[in-house]
């Protein structure tokens, strides 16, 4: 369903088309999408939220450091994780390294939800996030698999 209404928003197939690509239909993509629109609506809104209007916004989504942005207020830094619900109501997840994070500069730390991003978006700041909202741990256990070559000779 979701998918349907993201092509035809976003018209990205030829309706004479009759396979999706696996890639579009990848569960991960879809939350990739969803985390990219809240990430993209708090780049355009954050200055709204009061403790962030005379901010600096500096991108650090691409460092893997547990927050997505970095907000300078008047020599003050603020890290910010952005997560995105499509609808007002869900569950959101942190990654261990998101959460040790915002524990460890807790009134820093802001967690902004992007709620309702398939109608009018809204934002809900949360400092202190591992103080203030209740976080169950699951861990989740994977096995890795590798495939290796023989040493070859590489033209």
């Amino acid at each position: 369903m979701f998918l349907k209404a993201f092509l035809n928003k976003f018209a990205l197939v030829d309706k004479t088309i009759k396979e999706i690509s696996p890639v579009i239909k990848s569960k991960f993509k879809q939350l990739q999408v969803t985390g990219q629109e809240a990430e993209l609506f708090f780049m355009n809104n954050y200055k709204k939220y009061d403790a962030f209007e005379n901010g600096i916004l500096e991108d650090a989504r691409i460092l893997g450091d547990g927050y997505d942005f970095q907000i300078e207020v008047e020599k003050h830094f603020f890290l910010t994780e952005i997560k995105g619900l499509r609808t007002d109501y869900g569950s959101i997840r942190m990654t261990q390294n998101e959460f040790v994070k915002a524990k460890d500069f807790s009134n820093d730390y802001a967690l902004v939800v992007v709620s309702n991003l398939s109608d009018i978006p809204k934002m809900s700041v949360i400092f202190n996030p591992t103080k203030s909202i209740r976080f169950t741990e699951k861990a989740i256990n994977t096995k890795q698999i590798n495939y290796h070559t023989s040493p070859l000779k590489w033209h």
